[in-house]
């Protein structure tokens, strides 16, 4: 099926050449925008599959736009790409904090970039953060095999940080492409905050040069004792890990 792209920017030069770029090489552009509530309400109306905006929209900002979105999607799945003419190290905090698939610049706007955020092949660009939440063994695997095979098939590093029940869950489920997927016990990986941070830091910084990204399954072991203390410093860790790994490029699930 041929993608529906709505497209928001607050300039009609640049509406104009991304919708002739975008339909020329396959996909539908179902409509415009050029503000936020605009935007917001076509989103409604015209259900796209992906919304592409501009950083940038005058006086209002595409970061706000893409958390609206995702606060009225009523449950559903919202995509958000932000385009803009600065670089991507130029935002990468903001965007690795944005309930967004990715970031494209515009001189680098096509559809296949837009079609890689779609089917993950990507999985977009810098740090990505997502929850997992599960209920059941199956639902575990379910929502993570999907996100490891794609990265075994674009050549990337997978890691499953899991304590013992959860690592066997997803060996299964792999079958023999288990070999290809490094696990590491929780327990070890999670002792404190700072040490689950120095221990992503130096195991990307590795692996840096040998992939064009890191994919991460895992479960934050949370004290057993609900120490006040201790709790808010795992939530600080939680809140700041996409930003401080934005140079990544990192993927992470958190189960």
């Amino acid at each position: 099926m041929t993608a529906r792209c709505l497209l928001v920017d607050d300039s009609t030069l640049f509406l104009d050449a991304a919708t002739k770029l975008l339909q020329g090489q396959g996909l539908a552009v179902v409509g415009t925008a050029s503000t936020s509530a605009e935007a917001l309400e076509r989103v409604r109306e015209l259900e796209p599959d992906v919304t592409i905006a501009d950083v940038h929209l005058g006086g209002e900002s595409g970061f706000d736009l893409a958390w609206q979105l995702a606060a009225t999607s009523n449950g559903a799945t919202t995509s958000t790409v932000l385009t803009s003419t600065r670089s991507e190290s130029d935002l990468a905090d903001l965007i690795a904090v944005t309930p967004a698939l990715g970031f494209v610049c515009k001189d680098r706007l096509s559809a296949d970039a837009i079609r890689d955020f779609l089917t993950d092949r990507s999985h977009g660009h810098g740090c990505r953060h997502e929850a997992l939440v599960y209920s059941s063994s199956a639902e575990l695997a379910a929502g993570a095999l999907p996100f490891m095979l794609q990265g075994l098939s674009s050549g990337e590093h997978v890691l499953v940080i899991l304590r013992e029940s959860g690592r066997s869950i997803l060996e299964e489920a792999l079958g023999e492409d288990a070999a290809r997927v490094e696990f590491a016990d929780a327990a070890e990986w999670y002792q404190s905050p700072e040490h689950a941070f120095d221990q992503y830091t130096r195991y990307l910084a590795d692996r840096e040069r040998d992939t064009s990204r890191v994919r991460v399954v895992a479960e934050i072991v949370w004290p057993e004792s609900l120490e006040t203390a201790e709790i808010a410093a795992w939530k600080r860790y939680e809140a700041g890990i996409s930003s401080a790994l934005a140079w990544g490029p990192a993927s992470f699930i958190c189960a």
